[in-house]
């Protein structure tokens, strides 16, 4: 029995001095379920998840007014809806719904994927050229007018104005830029022509890109502006006249005197003030800006005389209104062509009078300036004036 014992013991020691250690080897594997690896949305933000169509709109929205151009959304499990036909129809009212994406948003397109238990959907936006940050935004039309006004003085070839509310239609905004220049034409040498695009967001939401063109390049441009804010057409001359009516036939005389009126002149203030030469929208602009200067009321029509195109001015004096034709005065003297009444224009001027106040007030040019004093007796003979003939001596 001891020598059996001691046999074991002699095996097992001899089994550890020959370094078998197989008894002790053994392998342990855990196994869990798979799970694709989570890869990381574009710019490195966290995915995004929806649960139905206006989330997703919600979302898309959020990421185009943040100028996104890659975005990862996921579909959660229980999203509610056609996954498909909601990112048709989403892509499509952003780009048409809203005045801004549709100018600033040249596409959208979309990949969608199958995860193990929910979609995931990544989005590649292209946008336009347009700088978003110059876009002037206003709620209402009520500051459009001052942004126009603002865009002519500083020579810009492109006003963009996004309106929260606006029934105005490109035809309008065109027209309210041709009235911001003729009420303030010493703005530019020559007016712009000005031509509007329209796009339509949802309700009265209107995006309006504004164009300026100048025929002329933007050094002949700077070297008129700098020629017409160095006149100083009243300069050196005594103190105004503390009455409005002499003060605007003060502006009248002047432009009589430094501009000759010709009907195939140019029609613009330039031309007039500067060069000396213009037809009567150029006298006509000019004198509006010569009344601005004396602090008169003044505005630009646009009418017939003699069934032709033709320009005259209508002025405030006292709280009433009278024309002013600076080109027929130039022709016919002042007499026939300053502070006309309504009732004297008709027969030879026609103009849209809904656009223009009346013109009743009772002042004229021959009332304004009081007569010349009459000569004295002077002798048939060889009198002087003045002087009483001698009598003659008695025969």
């Amino acid at each position: 029995m001891k020598r059996r014992l001691a046999a074991l013991l002699l095996a097992g020691c001899a089994l550890l001095l020959s370094g078998c250690g197989n008894l002790f080897d053994q392998e342990y594997v855990s196994i869990t379920d798979y799970e694709p690896p989570v890869q990381e949305p574009a710019g490195g933000e966290d995915s995004i998840s929806v649960r139905d169509v206006d989330e997703l709109r919600e979302v898309l929205v959020e990421q185009l007014n943040a100028g996104a151009e890659d975005v990862r959304v996921i579909f959660d499990a229980a999203y509610a809806g056609d996954i498909n036909a909601d990112l048709a129809a989403v892509c499509w009212q952003v780009r048409t719904r809203d005045a801004l994406f549709a100018y600033c948003v040249e596409s959208i397109s979309y990949d969608v994927s199958k995860l193990v238990n929910h979609y995931e959907v990544r989005f590649t936006i292209r946008y336009t050229e347009a700088d978003r940050d110059s876009i002037v935004r206003l709620q209402l039309t009520n500051g459009l007018e001052a942004k126009l006004r603002e865009a002519i003085q500083q020579g810009d070839s492109r006003l963009v104005v996004l309106i929260g509310r606006s029934s105005l239609s490109a035809e309008d905004v065109e027209s309210l830029a041709s009235r911001v220049y003729r009420n303030n034409p010493i703005a530019e040498p020559r007016e712009p022509r000005v031509t509007v695009n329209m796009l339509s967001g949802t309700g009265m939401q209107r995006l309006y890109e504004i164009n300026f063109n100048y025929s002329m390049s933007p050094e002949e441009l700077a070297e008129r502006r700098e020629a017409l804010q160095a006149l100083a057409p009243f300069a050196g001359e005594e103190e105004p006249s503390a009455d409005p009516a002499l003060c605007a036939l003060a502006a009248c005389e002047y432009l009589l005197e430094n501009c000759s009126y010709t009907e195939s002149g140019q029609n613009d203030i330039y031309s007039a003030l500067i060069l000396g030469e213009a037809n009567s929208e150029g006298m006509a602009l000019a004198y509006v800006e010569l009344c601005r200067q004396l602090d008169i009321p003044c505005q630009i029509v646009y009418g017939q005389r003699n069934w032709r195109s033709h320009c005259w001015n209508i002025i405030q004096l006292g709280g009433d209104s009278y024309h002013v034709d600076v080109s027929v005065c130039a022709e016919q003297g002042l007499e026939s062509g300053f502070l006309l009444p309504d009732e004297t224009m008709w027969g030879h001027y026609r103009w849209d009078i809904s656009s223009y106040p009346p013109c009743r007030g009772k002042m004229s040019y021959a009332a304004l300036i009081p007569p010349a004093p009459e000569e004295e007796g002077v002798d048939e003979a060889d009198g002087e004036p003045g002087e009483i003939p001698a009598e003659s001596p008695e025969p």
